[in-house]
């Protein structure tokens, strides 16, 4: 018979053993459980209350978070939407069948639909705009431009339509007064009275292909209108109020902006306006153009044969009639009247500015064919009010182009995968 204190003592040993590895299993399972729980639980943290703080971009050390893209896509898209819908209406009072495909409201229309179609558009477009946005705060910080809360408090009543002291008036327009150097050497040249507008597109398009400019910070506000005399504010102060108050609740709801959003959305606007201001404040009101007209042919041979003629005394008015390829130009003699640096492409434009009054240029390749220039007047000539707004705009792209170059810039992939596509385009307009 067995010893039955050595068979209690076998019995509560291999209880034990089981205890452990219960003990065991159980502690196991808690820790597998709690990392399951932990991993579901931080996907849920980082989808909801971490995602929108992660970093989207970086410059100079400042952060561009996941909601600030996220919320200034989703205005993009509205703004893209609203033009959309306003190009149609146009084009519908203009009695247009087929919108999309028309040669005036078509590309506008495509522009818009794809970028409200194309995440990677629309996302890049975002973050270079935020880019840009910082690049302005930093560069404004440098050079102690400031905007108050006063300014933005301002700018939000105007695009109310609120003018607690009556509708401005609009400020005179400078005019710049210059003194033409066409002499009687040009005018003996031609006997064509030059248009004092821009010169007119060649055919085929001699143009200089313009730099894509990036769209200025858009405002959710107009502008005022200006009168002649102030009037009375076409909005009380308690509707400006409630104004406010409901685009606000409007862009809460569609974006996720709050005021604060919004009047630093204006804020940034004003900025770019006085740096803008600041660093093209040398930017002249004129520019040095030329007065020329040009033959053009297909070869090197023939722009030769044209040299000759000439040289040998023919009409260059006739002979750009009879030979040039410029269906723009030859029935007005070649003339392609005045035209500034950039406008045209650029072996043309160096040999234009180059060459002297009556002066004619050996043939001159391009992209087009031959060209035989003559020049026929140099002066400096007053831009119109488009032209200085396009060559100010131009140059502070360039600027801001040559300030992200230098500056420390950095960019997450994360954007890719996190760009909103609501609100999306009516079904009735796609």
């Amino acid at each position: 018979m067995p010893n039955q204190k050595h068979f209690n003592k076998k019995h509560l040993a291999h209880l034990e053993v089981v205890r452990r590895q219960d003990r065991i299993i159980r502690i196991s399972a808690l820790i597998i459980i709690l990392l399951v729980v932990g991993i579901v639980g931080y996907g849920i943290l980082s989808s909801t209350v971490l995602l929108p703080l992660r970093q989207v971009a970086s410059v100079n050390g400042d952060k561009i978070t996941v909601k600030e893209f996220q919320t200034n896509v989703k205005i993009q898209r509205i703004q893209a939407i609203n033009r959309y819908m306003q190009y149609m209406q146009y084009a519908q009072m203009f009695g247009v069948q087929d919108p999309i495909n028309d040669a005036n409201f078509g590309p506008m229309l495509q522009k818009d639909a794809t970028l409200l179609q194309s995440t990677e558009a629309m996302g890049q477009q975002v973050v270079d705009l935020l880019i840009n946005d910082r690049l302005i705060r930093q560069e404004a910080k440098k050079r102690n431009i400031t905007v108050s809360g006063d300014e933005v408090e301002k700018a939000l009543e105007e695009g109310f339509q609120f003018f607690p002291n009556g509708t401005p008036t609009a400020a005179p327009t400078e005019t710049v007064q210059l003194t033409p150097t066409v002499n009687p050497t040009s005018l003996a040249i031609v006997t064509i009275t030059p248009t004092p507008s821009p010169a007119p597109s060649a055919t085929p398009d001699l143009s200089a292909t313009p730099s894509p400019t990036e769209a200025p910070q858009p405002t959710e506000t107009a502008g005022p209108t200006p009168t002649n005399a102030p009037t009375a504010t076409a909005v009380s102060a308690e509707g400006f109020k409630t104004l406010l108050k409901e685009r606000v609740a409007t862009l809460n709801k569609d974006t996720g902006m709050d005021e604060a959003g919004y009047r630093a959305m204006i804020e940034i606007s004003l900025l770019q306006e006085k740096l803008m201001a600041d660093v093209t404040k040398d930017q002249k009101p004129y520019q040095e153009q030329v007065w020329a007209r040009h033959i053009l042919v297909a070869t090197q041979l023939e722009a030769e044969a044209v040299i000759a003629r000439l040289k040998a005394g023919e009409d260059f008015g006739q002979i750009a009639a009879k030979v040039s390829t410029d269906t723009g130009s030859k029935d007005k003699g070649g003339d392609l009247g005045w035209f500034g640096k950039g406008a045209m492409v650029a072996p043309f434009e160096e040999a234009a500015f180059s060459l002297k009054i009556g002066q004619i240029s050996d043939p001159i390749k391009s992209d087009f064919g031959f060209h035989i220039i003559q020049v026929i007047g140099h002066e400096d000539r007053p831009l119109t009010t488009d032209q200085v707004t396009t060559n100010k705009q131009n140059a502070f792209q360039e600027f801001l182009k040559k300030l992200r170059s230098e500056s420390d810039v950095k960019i997450d992939d994360l954007w890719k995968t996190i760009v909103p596509t609501e609100p999306a385009l009516p079904t009735n307009l796609q």
